[in-house]
């Protein structure tokens, strides 16, 4: 059900722009993958490190990293988020470049791609902090940690801004808008426990400027902030707050429509997949004989429902692999280690069932990094093409032996061929390629005595083309963040842990202090 309707929103105020109503408080939601619980224990050793050269960007080389912005003084703004005293719009979310970067590249051996590393700077909890989703936009690779979201420049890794806010980010989109905007949403509080998520702020990753802000009301169990989900599609941002989402334009903040649970049919909201589709992920009849999932795909601008997929009876839909093609997993809801992938054509008729229990090779849905209340679309192990999907396959024997990538045809659902990589490593795919190098992205992961490299596997499988050999001097801190986030664009890898551990505490050089390491040409 859609009604249109608008509601207040809290635009910068003329001649100081970051002015807003001061928010009550609210709290977060928790956020993670099943592995950040391991990163946090072994998160990045870097007690042999004392060969590094650290170095501050192009700024004036003072401090250790201080999150504050350097230009000017500082205020707090009515928000709770700490400005510059700067003369202009921006001055809040520039930063000099003087967070901690390290030089890896002192031993860095011929035919090994350059790479940088740059620090964690943000004090964090004692129970450490998420590390969210990896963003691109020309010059600039921003991402969201604690209660900041910073961008480093993609040439050297120093810091091109920071955007800080009141409480801690809980959520975020997997993808800006088309002019690198987005939303995150955030709580007022530094504590990830029994906290709301219930603010959101605009923010143009291409500047670190601010945009408007938000806060959500919390109407209950069916409309709650407790979990809440952003995602963006086109000029709209959906917010599903428990079995209700709001759409709302990211040019002001001005609010579209809702959907609301359907009691008729006994649907209700699961989640929101964006991209350059929106898809609604629901179940229905929950607990009855006749419990199945349902998938719509909506138009962003007015919520109008174009088709919806139905699943098999005891079937409900998990993750979104992909959004165009549609990919998405399903699961048995009496028999949880039963799941498949479902490949859903241009009109919601189903295109393919693929089934992962049969045949040679094992798998696991996300690759085994579990559900701790993530978006849909947070779903690592997998890249999909127009025709294919590419999924990681088990490890053989521990938690990072090797494994393969399995290619399914979508059209049947049956598989193309299976690969893997010299020297039995553990790979997992990135994304997909294009062009002149159609297949798929993978990444091989580093070890304690190997570094990773980015390879790309052709649409017929076989061996591989090395597309970058990640430099050996940053493979302890390549080893260390176990492939938390990933991203390739540009002929340039990123990856991050998806966790820091509260020993990361804002000064350079210090355990756990590794944040975003990358590697290009």
């Amino acid at each position: 059900m859609v009604n249109r309707d608008s509601e207040p929103v809290h635009q910068p105020v003329p001649g100081n722009p970051y002015a807003q109503p001061v928010p009550p408080p609210g709290p977060t939601r928790r956020r993670g993958l099943a592995l950040g619980a391991v990163a946090v224990a072994v998160v990045l050793i870097l007690s042999g490190v004392g060969f590094y050269a650290v170095t501050r960007g192009d700024g004036d080389g003072g401090g250790s990293g201080s999150r504050e912005p350097v230009a000017g003084q500082t205020r707090q703004s009515p928000d709770g988020a700490r400005e510059s005293a700067g003369p202009d719009r921006d001055a809040d979310a520039k930063d000099d470049g003087s967070a901690a970067v390290i030089d890896v590249n002192a031993g860095r051996k011929p035919g090994e791609a350059k790479a940088w590393l740059a620090m964690n700077d943000i004090k964090l909890p004692g129970k450490g902090a998420q590390l969210l989703d990896l963003w691109h936009v020309p010059g600039i690779v921003a991402q969201a940690e604690h209660d900041e979201v910073t961008g480093y420049r993609i040439a050297d890794g120093s810091k091109a801004w920071t955007v800080p806010l009141p409480g801690t980010v809980c959520d975020t989109p997997v993808n800006p808008t088309s002019d690198g905007k987005v939303v995150v949403a955030y709580t007022t509080r530094k504590s990830e426990s029994g906290s709301k998520c219930d603010q959101l702020r605009m923010i143009d990753l291409r500047t670190g400027e601010k945009g408007w802000h938000k806060k959500l009301v919390d109407r209950g169990f069916w409309d709650g902030t407790s979990m809440t989900h952003v995602s963006i599609t086109g000029s709209t941002v959906l917010v599903d707050q428990s079995a209700t989402m709001r759409a709302y334009r990211i040019r002001d903040g001005k609010r579209l429509y809702t959907t609301e649970r359907e009691r008729k049919g006994g649907c209700s909201l699961d989640g929101v997949a964006g991209g350059s589709r929106l898809l609604q992920v629901e179940s229905c009849q929950l607990g009855s004989p006749s419990t199945h999932g349902r998938l719509k795909k909506l138009d962003p601008r007015t919520g109008d429902v174009k088709w919806s997929y139905r699943t098999k009876k005891g079937w409900g839909i998990q993750k979104v692999y992909s959004v165009d093609p549609v990919v998405v997993t399903v699961q048995n809801r009496d028999e949880l280690d039963k799941w498949a992938v479902v490949a859903v054509d241009d009109k919601g008729h189903q295109r393919s069932w693929i089934s992962v229990d049969k045949g040679p090779h094992a798998f696991e849905m996300c690759a085994g990094a579990g559900d701790s209340g993530e978006g849909v679309q947070n779903c690592p192990g997998a890249a999909v093409s127009a025709d294919t999907l590419y999924l990681a396959s088990e490890s053989d024997g521990d938690i990072l032996g090797p494994n393969k990538v399995v290619a399914f045809d979508l059209g049947t659902g049956r598989p193309k061929w299976a690969a893997e990589v010299k020297g039995k490593r553990q790979i997992t795919p990135v994304t997909v390629g294009g062009g002149d190098r159609p297949g798929v992205i993978v990444y091989v992961r580093a070890t304690s005595g190997e570094p990773g490299q980015t390879v790309r596997f052709g649409p017929g499988g076989g061996k591989p083309d090395v597309l970058l050999r990640h430099t050996s001097s940053a493979q302890s801190m390549e080893s260390g963040m176990f492939a938390g986030n990933t991203l390739y664009t540009g002929g340039r890898f990123f990856v991050t842990p998806s966790r820091l551990s509260g020993k990361s505490n804002g000064s350079a050089g210090e355990e756990g202090d590794a944040r975003m390491l990358s590697f290009g040409r």
